[in-house]
């Protein structure tokens, strides 16, 4: 084979392999902005999802939606945050959970409202378990957060209260 015809071949296969790497990492950055995907401003109850917004809004009030998988290991110690804060917050505040578990069990206060419907639990369409989503009336998100740990939740939850006193004449 002629040095030509050979510098040809090994040019082809390394174009070859620079488009696979390429194509591999558009795939990656897709995979991660999804991931960093938040959310804000989408609607419960646009088009056939009103079953979700009626589920999970509190009329005249922001519900502060928990969303947790049944094999997620920092949930536990999400929920057990949820039932320490639900007693103390304001009356138009009011956590609810939204499990894909259908036998959810876990011990929570009766302020919090537990929603085991596969459905509802896909509408809320953050990429990430555990997730804090803030929902106002209206069914609309108007911020949301991966939770690490209990205590990235009492932490939002805690900013959240506080913003709202200080808006509050």
């Amino acid at each position: 084979m002629d040095p030509t015809s050979a510098a040809v071949i090994v040019l082809a296969i390394l174009v070859a392999l620079l488009f696979a790497a390429g194509a591999g990492l558009y795939r990656r950055v897709r995979e991660l902005e999804l991931a960093t995907y938040n959310g804000v401003g989408v609607r419960f109850g646009a088009g056939q999802d009103e079953q979700a917004r009626s589920a999970i809004t509190t009329p005249g009030g922001t519900t502060l939606v928990v969303k947790i998988n049944r094999q997620c290991p920092v949930c536990e110690e999400v929920l057990l945050a949820v039932g320490k804060l639900a007693p103390g917050l304001p009356a138009d505040y009011s956590f609810a959970v939204v499990s894909d578990d259908p036998g959810f069990d876990k011990s929570l206060p009766a302020e919090v409202r537990v929603i085991k419907d596969p459905a509802i639990w896909r509408s809320v369409t953050v990429p990430y378990t555990p997730a804090l989503l803030v929902v106002d009336a209206d069914g609309l998100v108007v911020f949301t957060s991966p939770l690490g740990s209990g205590d990235a939740l009492v932490d939002v939850v805690e900013r959240a209260v506080a913003r709202r006193r200080e808006a509050q004449p």
